[in-house]
């Protein structure tokens, strides 16, 4: 968005990246919406198009014509926005030894970019689809945790930041654009003692640039604020974002741009 065309110009806010970024970025996911038509893509599109970067698409397209999903994918790069195939696109793959055929096929979709993700694939598996994915030209995001920790029949404990440092340094070297740190994991790690200190020395050491957090995309959204007012006061406005809501860009960008705050100086910290 021009700067002349921006409404209330004359607040100072913190600097935010510009799209096309490569940081600041936030990964959009429709969770629990019934059918994502063309009007629901538009409104989001014409009030927070700047704000997104890329817009995961669920498996659900398999149910879809295509014609009705090629109409979205179209929509969505007009606008600058990435369609982003899930984690479990290559995961339901790799499963059925069918990797290059997926990859093949999200090229024919225009789908340029895709996601690996511990969560359903081993790290042998994450590191073929991110080779494989880069052969094609495909941009690989590669997640590293555990869904459900501490959840019954989940995993009892989250990994170690040392573990998690290893496996992102190991992703980031193989080409994954930017390793993803699963929401499950760190909030269980902030739990802990020191839990925010440990979480900063992973994203340090890996690079904030490198790391995409995740948020909550389900949930009121007081509990959503508590992580992103953590996120964005301890790793600056242009920390990148995973899984947002829909409903949930504009309150996430006047966090990012210290809106909040603005009435309230002294209330809220400073973004780093």
């Amino acid at each position: 968005m021009s700067e002349d065309k921006s409404i209330f110009s004359w607040m100072s806010v913190p600097e935010r990246t510009s799209k096309p970024r490569t940081t600041g970025l936030n990964m959009v996911v429709a969770v629990h919406i019934a059918i994502e038509g063309m009007n629901m893509l538009q409104d989001l599109v014409s009030g927070g198009g700047d704000y997104i970067d890329y817009y995961k698409m669920g498996t659900e397209m398999r149910l879809q014509p295509r014609e009705v999903v090629m109409k979205r994918l179209t929509f969505l790069k007009e606008h600058g926005i990435e369609p982003y195939a899930p984690g479990g696109v290559a995961g339901k793959a790799a499963k059925q030894d069918c990797i290059d055929v997926c990859l093949d096929e999200l090229v024919q979709l225009g789908i340029s970019v895709v996601e690996a993700s511990s969560v359903v694939l081993t790290m042998p598996q994450m590191l073929e689809v991110i080779q494989k994915g880069k052969d094609r030209g495909l941009t690989v995001f590669a997640e590293v945790g555990q869904k459900h920790i501490g959840w019954e029949g989940g995993p009892k404990n989250h990994m170690s930041p040392d573990d998690v440092i290893r496996e992102m340094q190991t992703l980031l070297n193989a080409g994954a654009f930017k390793v993803i740190y699963e929401f499950t994991e760190t909030v269980s790690l902030l739990k802990e003692n020191r839990g925010l200190e440990r979480l900063s020395e992973v994203v340090g050491t890996v690079g904030k640039d490198n790391i995409m957090l995740e948020v909550p995309a389900v949930g009121t959204w007081e509990e959503l604020s508590r992580y992103l007012v953590l996120f964005i006061d301890h790793f600056g406005p242009n920390v990148n974002l995973g899984n947002v809501s829909p409903g949930h860009v504009m309150g996430i960008e006047k966090l990012r741009h210290n809106f909040s705050a603005i009435c309230a100086l002294g209330k809220r910290s400073s973004p780093h």
